[in-house]
């Protein structure tokens, strides 16, 4: 009688055990994350929809192609970094025939972001915003050289799109897109000439600088091909900006008596229509991250202002130079191509 009470107190335990760890397995947390909807309706979320907030952050996963031809393109939000290295037009004077005047270009070292968010509709929005700057000499640059002048040169642009995106029958996919553009050109100059050249009773700093804003509609479209993990990418685009010019010179005489200021403002608006295109070529190394490089240009074809960078004793923005303080503004085109290489993320 004992022995039966037993076994039935141990059968009991074990069915007890059993639905315990059944239920410990059904709730015990998955290896992969994914989006699960609330319990409770009224502390729903509507702005976390599926596809956008359930990525699972395996940005390292391995590459994998969801059909036979070619990789799917991505949805979702996406982000670039790219290095760029950027051969600029160097400022000068129209028309100036002196041996002087700088001429021909230089290199910028600059930074480009590019992010935005397609949907499951293949539509979204593109933000991108690039920044390079650096210097030259002119009037010489070496240490023998009394009075060099050192120019600064700055170009920056920011974009926003509206961007659709369509698959092809023959491959690839095409994404126009539309939308606003700002552009700034700037270059400063700085020239010091000391008592010792030219200047018996006191010493000249002479500096300018000029500003471009210009503003506009943007327009344009990307082809992208893939082959295996390289993808590579076609982007053209135009733009119509409205430019706000301006112009500020000063010469700053200084000798043991007094210092003497002599400053020069000028404004002016033109209409800057501009060209902008791009090749690249991406490397999967893993499902999300890409490795890129590639060659970009882009041409204002006129009414960007610019310094004069004649030196000051034949500068006519300054009070030594010919005439004196009055050559003021100055337009020309403005062209900037060179090489980017970066990294994107679900791009």
């Amino acid at each position: 009688m004992v022995f039966k009470n037993i076994k039935i107190a141990g059968a009991l335990l074990a069915v007890l055990a059993s639905a315990v760890s059944a239920h410990a397995q059904i709730n015990l947390p998955s290896a992969e994350f994914e989006h699960r909807p609330l319990e409770t309706p009224s502390s729903s979320r509507p702005f976390a929809s599926p596809g956008v907030f359930d990525y699972d952050a395996q940005v390292f996963a391995p590459f994998e192609f969801t059909n036979d031809e070619e990789k799917d393109p991505n949805t979702g939000f996406f982000l670039t970094f790219d290095k760029t290295y950027t051969s600029v037009s160097r400022s000068g004077s129209e028309g100036t025939n002196s041996s002087a005047q700088s001429s021909g270009n230089h290199y910028l070292w600059g930074t480009r972001f590019e992010g935005g968010w397609i949907n499951d509709s293949d539509d979204g929005w593109l933000l991108g915003y690039q920044n390079s700057e650096g210097v030259f000499f002119t009037n010489g640059q070496d240490v023998n050289v009394a009075n060099p002048a050192l120019v600064e040169n700055r170009f920056a642009t920011f974009e926003i799109n509206r961007v659709f995106r369509q698959q092809l029958s023959r491959g690839g996919y095409f994404e126009p897109y539309i939308g606003a553009q700002y552009l700034n050109f700037n270059d400063k100059t700085i020239q010091d000439l000391p008592a010792t050249v030219n200047l018996v009773n006191g010493a000249n700093r002479f500096r300018q600088e000029v500003d471009n804003n210009a503003f506009g509609i943007h327009a344009g479209a990307r082809f992208n091909k893939r082959s295996g993990r390289w993808r590579f990418t076609t982007d053209g685009a135009i733009a119509a900006t409205y430019n706000q010019q301006s112009f500020f010179a000063t010469d700053i005489f200084t000798s043991a008596a007094a210092t003497t200021v002599n400053e020069t403002n000028a404004s002016e608006q033109s209409f800057v229509p501009v060209l902008d295109l791009q090749f690249e070529a991406a490397y999967n190394i893993s499902r999300d991250i890409s490795l890129r490089a590639g060659v970009q240009a882009l041409w204002a074809f006129e009414g960007v202002a610019r310094a004069n960078t004649l030196p000051d004793s034949l500068n006519p923005n300054s009070t030594l130079g010919p005439g004196g303080p009055g050559g003021g503004l100055n337009s020309q085109d403005y062209i900037a191509a060179g090489f980017i290489f970066g990294i994107e993320w679900k791009r």
